[in-house]
């Protein structure tokens, strides 16, 4: 679903300070306060938003960042992962398409690193691990890129099925459904009652 110039100029405000209040961001993008109302509120219910936080810096905490890199069988890596996620010291965790895991992870002293290590060499599955440390940052941003042209996928309220082109829309009780295909509009006006847009 294509996002129009409108969108992607809220975006680029928000992901440079999301601390903006509307009329900050109205006055800067040159569009009406109602209108960065209705479009943050439609970014965040499709997710394409999904919070706003303080950006710290761990260094400047005395905390010690690693990148790990971890080698299992594909059918091992979803549990590895499940294993690793609530764990406070895991901040980022990526799955990636060459079999393998990367974490991304933050220890409050770099004693913790130890500790970890000999958490990874107890996980039988992990067939092989390297873990190195962050000792400068060159370039860290947030990994969405944000352009004119950009798009979003949503996914098809009746199948799940992801959108990546413009899907067909249905109104329901105020409500704007996303579908992929007529089949699926169809099958769901027939449930919900509603009327194609």
């Amino acid at each position: 679903m294509s996002l129009d110039d409108n969108d992607v100029n809220i975006l680029k405000v928000l992901q440079w300070n999301g601390r903006l209040s509307f009329r900050q961001v109205s006055e800067k993008v040159k569009v009406s306060v109602p209108t960065v109302s209705n479009k943050v509120g439609n970014l965040e219910k499709l997710g394409v938003i999904r919070g706003y936080h303080a950006e710290l810096d761990p260094e400047r905490m005395g905390q010690t960042s690693a990148l790990v890199t971890i080698k299992a069988k594909p059918a091992n890596l979803s549990m590895i992962a499940e294993r690793f996620k609530a764990d406070d010291q895991v901040r980022q965790l990526y799955h990636l398409s060459s079999g393998k895991l990367i974490m991304v992870c933050t220890f409050l002293g770099s004693h913790l690193v130890n500790d970890f290590v000999k958490r990874l060499a107890s996980v039988p599955e992990i067939q092989e691990y390297d873990i190195a440390n962050v000792i400068s940052v060159g370039k860290e941003f947030d990994r969405a890129v944000v352009a004119p042209g950009v798009s979003i996928v949503v996914s098809c309220s009746q199948c799940g099925r992801e959108i990546r082109g413009e899907p067909l829309r249905v109104k329901i009780n105020g409500s704007t459904a996303f579908l992929c295909c007529p089949q699926c509009v169809s099958t769901f006006s027939a449930l919900n009652g509603s009327k194609e847009k």
